[in-house]
């Protein structure tokens, strides 16, 4: 890219973060939005803070009402709402432990005009669907940078580009009971981008609100058709199949819905009554029991949670019952276990190290290990069992999976690097240890277990050459 290039490039990127930013600041002042967090993420609050602080000038105690718990999270927005402020919700998807899709939903339902961007690590695509199906606007994959905040704000907000700024217009046409104008416009957004999903849907609407059931049919199919795991196509056609008294059709919809999206429990419910009004009893009992299959799956991962959480208060003052609510925490779920679960088993295994009981701690990691055999912080957590019970060759074996995983997890912080080090010396493997032992003081130049540890290999250059 030549030097002219470049400075093209950056003014496109000036150009748009004035943009975003502007999108933001008028959401405050024109609409009197208040960002509701509920995170104890600080890298995260740190670059919000920024963003909005420092970068937009805005003063943080007036647009930012940072929850401590999620129980009060309702409250809060209800008083924001009936002081006149527009809420945007930002909360992580677990919660100290608590997964917050249920919650999500009950907010979208009480608060429609809400804005709700989820913040998570990793996620199961089901679980993104269920989401957005619930009212989730947005995501954020942590971590992020102020840049992506700023963007994802932005475009939760108001679309930042004229087929989305066109969309916003049909939309607020078929609110205002416009569906002639409605359609007009759709089929505007149609000729900027043929095939546009919310643009069909926007014609389907509008052929709905004037009685062409047929014409609305038809554009809702072919949303559905260019869209793949866009729901509300289908949903729109279930809906209509239901009001032109077409049973078996708007059933067909949503078992196609299901399939996308089979964590929504509601949907399972009416799609087993359909299924008694047709006579269809033990397909409707299946649905019933599937139904109840997950609200007890996710009935388990609450109660999970809470033992978690209140394991974690008894971490410090009594380890025992911290492991005896950690195991409850497992035991409940039971078949139920994924990769969420894995921060239980690492803080199980944590405990139980700490009590000296490292052959039970390596039996939990073990078990985890089935769940997510390349996860390179089980292997690590495996290998420092090990290492308790002077094991040193198995810890060794642990610690190069890890770093086979990850190359750079010794960059996670000083003290992984040094334990990987401390591992690597006593299993002869001077050479790693020494590159470990260097990482954790570049992290942590005060860190004095790792410069004693380099003063002794320094004493002993002979031993350097061994890997």
């Amino acid at each position: 890219m030549s030097a002219a290039q470049l400075t093209a490039a950056q003014e496109q990127v000036r150009i748009k973060s004035s943009h975003y930013e502007k999108t933001i600041a008028d959401f405050t002042r024109d609409e009197r939005g208040l960002f509701v967090l509920l995170t104890e993420d600080q890298s995260f609050l740190k670059a919000f803070r920024s963003l909005l602080g420092k970068q937009l000038g805005l003063v943080l105690t007036d647009v930012i009402d940072n929850v401590p718990e999620a129980d009060k999270l309702i409250k809060t927005i209800k008083t924001a709402a009936d002081r006149g402020r527009r809420p945007f919700l930002i909360l992580e998807r677990i919660f100290k432990s608590r997964d917050m899709s249920l919650t999500v939903k009950e907010i979208k339902e009480a608060f429609p005009r809400i804005f709700i961007l989820i913040l998570t690590v990793e996620i199961e695509q089901n679980r993104v669907i269920y989401l957005y199906e619930s009212g989730a606007d947005n995501f954020i994959a942590k971590p992020v940078s102020t840049q992506t905040i700023m963007e994802k704000l932005a475009f939760t907000i108001k679309p930042q580009n004229q087929l989305g700024e066109s969309i916003d217009l049909a939309k607020s046409l078929l609110q205002q009971d416009q569906p002639e104008k409605a359609k007009d416009a759709a089929e505007q957004i149609l000729q900027m981008k043929p095939g546009s999903a919310a643009g069909l849907m926007i014609l389907g609407d509008a052929e709905r609100a004037m009685g062409n059931m047929d014409a609305a049919r038809q554009a809702y199919k072919q949303a559905a058709d260019s869209s793949g795991l866009y729901l509300e196509p289908l949903n729109r056609l279930a809906s209509l199949a239901e009001e032109m008294g077409e049973m078996e059709q708007c059933l067909n919809y949503l078992e196609r819905m299901d399939k996308l999206s089979p964590l929504n429990m509601d949907r399972k419910i009416n799609m087993g009554e359909i299924n008694l009004t047709l006579g269809q009893d033990e397909k409707a009992a299946g649905l019933f029991e599937s139904a109840l299959a997950q609200a007890e799956k996710e009935a388990a991962a609450l109660i999970s949670s809470m033992a978690e959480r209140i394991a974690g208060l008894y971490a410090e003052k009594d380890p025992l019952r911290s492991e005896i609510f950690l195991r409850k925490a497992l035991n409940i779920k039971k078949e139920h276990l994924t990769h969420e679960d894995l921060r239980v088993f690492n803080m199980l295994g944590i405990n139980l190290r700490r009590q000296g009981k490292w052959e039970e701690a390596i039996a939990e990691y073990t078990r985890a290990l089935k769940i997510a055999p390349e996860d390179e912080g089980l292997h690590y957590n495996l290998g420092m069992a090990y290492a308790q019970g002077e094991k040193m060759g198995e810890a060794r074996t642990c610690m190069e999976k890890s770093l086979s995983l990850n190359e750079n997890f010794p960059q996670v912080s000083d003290t992984v690097a040094f334990n990987l080090g401390y591992v690597f010396l006593k299993s002869g493997r001077e050479k790693r240890a020494r590159t470990c032992f260097e990482t954790a003081l570049r992290l942590n130049p005060e860190h004095e277990g790792a410069a004693r540890a380099l003063a002794t290999l320094d004493r002993s250059p002979d031993r350097l050459h061994r890997s």
